[in-house]
């Protein structure tokens, strides 16, 4: 790969990770609402899944998926399901306290947890096998000897940028949680707005 279309695929990767989307706004309302660490958790979680669409469009599965509208519906309504039963946890659990603060405190097990809830909203977003399909290919020759590992390096420079940017916004929000859920109301208010955030990322999986 030539390094010009590196480097514009680069430059093409951060402007679609700092624009404004359901990802990098879920790790912005989930860093304000529980902390750095939350937010970087869940980042890596979604940089995995998004790596993981990677691989499936590199081996030729997503196109499959895409062209079996029973498989991509399945991806689809499984991703809302996944995603309005967050936005349920996030308002039954509107009413803790706030956790912002105290990250290094958090056990490993919300980590974890944190960490495949990022994993399962990227890896059962059926927008992301549009994405891949739609963006890979234009940075890839139609010669290319290796097509295969080509699109797995694009993939891996995608994930890493966006890990890099998800976790700068994390830092950023973090340190906004310390002030604003010093206020138990304003911990509520983070809940919900958590949740309405969840739905809204439901509702637009679900119109695909």
């Amino acid at each position: 790969m030539e390094l010009v279309s590196f480097a514009s695929f680069l430059l093409a990767a951060i402007c679609l990770t700092l624009a404004p989307g359901p990802d990098i706004l879920f790790v912005l309302t989930k860093s304000i609402a529980a902390g750095t660490r939350a937010g970087i958790c869940v980042a890596a979680g979604l940089v995995t899944g998004t790596f993981f669409h990677t691989a499936l469009a590199a081996f030729g599965i997503s196109f499959l998926i895409r062209q079996s509208e029973f498989a991509f519906a399945s991806v689809k309504w499984l991703g809302v399901a996944y995603l309005v039963f967050l936005g349920i946890s996030a308002l039954r659990h509107r009413d803790a306290e706030p956790t912002a603060g105290s990250d290094a405190k958090s056990p490993p097990e919300n980590s974890r947890e944190l960490y495949f809830t990022g994993v399962l909203m990227a890896a059962l977003n059926p927008k992301l096998i549009i994405f891949f399909l739609a963006l890979f290919p234009q940075f890839i020759p139609e010669n290319a000897s290796r097509p295969t590992l080509q699109m797995l390096l694009l993939g891996f420079t995608f994930s890493v940028q966006a890990l890099i940017i998800f976790s700068a916004v994390a830092a950023f929000a973090g340190r906004l949680s310390r002030i604003l859920c010093r206020r138990p109301e304003v911990s509520k208010a983070l809940n919900v707005l958590t949740a309405l955030v969840l739905f809204g990322i439901a509702t637009s999986v679900a119109f695909i």
